[in-house]
């Protein structure tokens, strides 16, 4: 979480495996009375819709949602990729932002040299990251930026930054924003999943068969 209070940004930063319900909405509280500014008070909100775990990513939109609802201002939602670009210093090499999502598969984003998406977010495997820009010297960033970087240590260059988003980062690409585009978004931005859930439905057939032996 993370607020600019003239010129400011005053943010509060905590890595969780689990329990983001819970701690988020004291987080954003916490924050507000540090900065001496009112909940009522905000003008903007921006939160990332992912790629990113299920839980995580939901629970941060719903409660982005509904406190844009609730004090009636706007609400935009920038890519977790992106946010995780921002951290970088500017270069004359693209960048790839590469998050390990297990199974052989990254969450990808290719950016330029200033950080600038050059693709939309996609799911891959290592081999499919190997190939993007194959002929370029490349940034990585990321969890999955060591995989990468094994595969061609001279093509490929691990920046030392964070494998996760900053809310500063958040505030600082909300704020390069346009008014146009701040004029016209609302609440109800959707999670971007790059895959379908791990988890699955019970079957019912079995359940049954269960209910039925006891």
């Amino acid at each position: 979480m993370a607020l600019r209070k003239n010129g400011e940004i005053i943010s509060d930063l905590q890595e969780m495996t689990r329990g983001h319900a819970e701690a988020l909405l004291p987080m954003i509280e916490r924050v507000c009375e540090q900065a001496q500014v009112p909940m009522s008070q905000l003008q903007r909100l921006a939160v990332t819709h992912g790629p990113g775990t299920f839980t995580g990513v939901r629970v941060g939109l719903s409660a982005m949602r509904g406190l844009a609802l609730a004090l009636n201002v706007p609400l935009c939602a920038i890519g977790t990729l992106h946010v995780m670009a921002a951290a970088a210093a500017v270069s004359d090499q693209p960048l790839i932002v590469a998050v390990d999502a297990r199974r052989d598969t990254y969450y990808t984003q290719v950016f330029d040299g200033q950080n600038q998406p050059l693709s939309a977010p996609q799911a891959c495997s290592l081999a499919g990251l190997e190939s993007l820009l194959p002929d370029a010297a490349i940034r990585v960033a990321g969890s999955g930026a060591s995989a990468l970087c094994a595969t061609d240590a001279q093509r490929f260059s691990a920046l030392d930054i964070a494998d996760h988003p900053h809310a500063a980062h958040v505030l600082r690409l909300a704020e390069a924003l346009s008014d146009d585009i701040w004029a016209t978004t609302g609440p109800h931005h959707e999670p971007l999943y790059l895959r379908p859930p791990d988890a699955s439905l019970p079957n019912p057939d079995k359940q049954l068969r269960r209910l039925s032996d006891g």
